[in-house]
């Protein structure tokens, strides 16, 4: 059974997934360690854009 790929490239993926934590950061009700956790997932994210060269 063949895989299924993602056409996306490694920056469109990259970026889907900090627009995706972004919303995730303005739900209401988060405590502050479930916030630290996404800016963190955020931060972390950039960091490997920033690698990818986007």
């Amino acid at each position: 059974m063949p895989v299924p790929t993602d056409p996306r490239t490694p920056q469109q993926r990259i970026a889907d997934q900090v627009a995706a934590a972004r919303r995730q950061l303005t739900q209401e009700g988060l405590s502050r360690s479930q916030r630290r956790e996404i800016a963190a997932r955020i931060h972390n994210l950039n960091e490997q854009a920033r690698r990818f060269g986007a």
